[in-house]
């Protein structure tokens, strides 16, 4: 984290290399993270090319950051909305723009998942994730994929601390209800399994 916040602060004052090792570290995890919204390549990846050059060009008139990351993430979600045309919604439903569409798959691991029960309730928490509102697949993303706090996600969903909390609660007892107590187990490693 410190190490973050020392290559940002170098980058803001025009370092290059700075410039290029945010670049480096972040595109991939941003452009994952845009697949969520949509599968329009060209969208996220004229996204990310905007997010960059914005940062560059506007590289002297950025603060500090707590973290990295949640600027980039917030930054960029901002941007892919915005392109989507989805800007106006977002401003009008803020707190619960369930428009907006979010789509999330378990974590894939061969060797836990060639276990006949386990791929079963892989497909059972894929249906489940199906059925929660776009705004709750992607805090349960955010969460348990990008494995962000509860500060950062406030931020990155412009949400307050305690609305996320709340969201994040009503999300995984939806899937909860999908359910047994055994199978929840293995559906919490699923959410744990990096893509």
């Amino acid at each position: 984290m410190h190490n973050q916040n020392v290559i940002w602060n170098t980058f803001r004052y025009g370092d290059e290399a700075a410039f290029k090792t945010i670049f480096d570290q972040f595109y991939d995890q941003l452009y994952n993270y845009g697949h969520k919204f949509t599968t329009d390549t060209f969208i996220i990846e004229e996204a990310l090319q905007d997010l960059f050059v914005k940062l560059w060009k506007n590289k002297d008139n950025l603060g500090e950051t707590g973290s990295v990351k949640n600027y980039l993430y917030k930054a960029f979600r901002r941007v892919l909305l915005r392109k989507l045309d989805y800007a106006p919604r977002l401003q009008l439903f803020a707190a619960s723009d369930e428009n907006v569409p979010f789509m999330i798959e378990p974590g894939h691991d061969n060797s836990l998942i060639q276990s006949e029960g386990l791929a079963e309730i892989r497909q059972k928490l894929v249906q489940a994730l199906e059925k929660l509102s776009p705004r709750q697949r992607e805090i349960i993303h955010l969460k348990y994929y990008e494995e962000l706090e509860y500060e950062e996600i406030a931020g990155i969903m412009q949400l307050s601390v305690s609305s996320t909390y709340k969201l994040l609660y009503r999300a995984v007892d939806s899937l909860k209800a999908h359910f047994s107590p055994l199978e929840w187990i293995a559906v919490i490693s699923l959410l744990a399994l990096k893509k």
